[in-house]
């Protein structure tokens, strides 16, 4: 029959690189972000830095924030491990994520799985230790400054959200599965 060809599903091989390409150039970012985490835990910032830092809160309210509150706050989130957390979680989530999009550029199935635990990572570790540095900035910090790193707490959720839903697809997806998979359909034809 002609029209048998017509309703065929056949495999999906540039949805798979494409959400590939997304997710390196994701996990760049990721790394980015988990790097700056891990030099806030270690080494922090120097004082202009942290007066520049302040300033602008300062500026647009009743708040006069000091150098010593911004260290008091850092000291605290440091004793919590809570950048230690969330930069160990980022890296790591990160690099999963840049490996499996690698992985998916070459339909890999396993590059789909490294990118989901690679996010998973990510979102449960990037969210607790966001959390834990916004409780460090309300005892420290004026409401400016807190609702920053409050703020800060939802951007690393709803991106590492989307990351995983991101990673997802190519196993939800039938067709991008079919790329994915090293099995051919054969298709018996009908003689007549």
């Amino acid at each position: 029959m002609a029209t048998q060809g017509m309703f065929e599903v056949r495999p999906d091989r540039s949805g798979p690189k494409n959400l590939g390409v997304l997710l390196v150039l994701g996990s760049l970012m990721v790394l980015t972000y988990g790097y700056a985490d891990w030099k806030s835990h270690s080494v922090g910032l120097s004082d202009e830095e942290a007066e520049t830092f302040i300033l602008n809160p300062s500026l647009a309210g009743d708040e006069n924030i000091t150098v010593a509150e911004y260290r008091a706050f850092e000291d605290e989130a440091r004793e919590n491990s809570a950048f230690l957390i969330r930069a160990a979680s980022l890296l790591i989530g990160g690099a999963l994520v840049l490996i499996g999009g690698l992985f998916l550029l070459k339909l890999k199935r396993v590059g789909a799985y490294l990118c989901v635990a690679g996010s998973s990572v990510g979102l449960v570790g990037g969210v607790a230790g966001s959390m834990m540095i916004r409780g460090s900035a309300r005892t420290h910090l004026g409401e400016a400054l807190a609702l920053t790193y409050e703020i800060w707490v939802y951007i690393c959720g709803a991106m590492m959200s989307l990351c995983l839903a991101m990673a997802a697809l190519p196993l939800l997806n039938l067709r991008a599965r079919m790329a994915l998979e090293a099995v051919r359909v054969v298709q018996d034809e009908e003689a007549e």
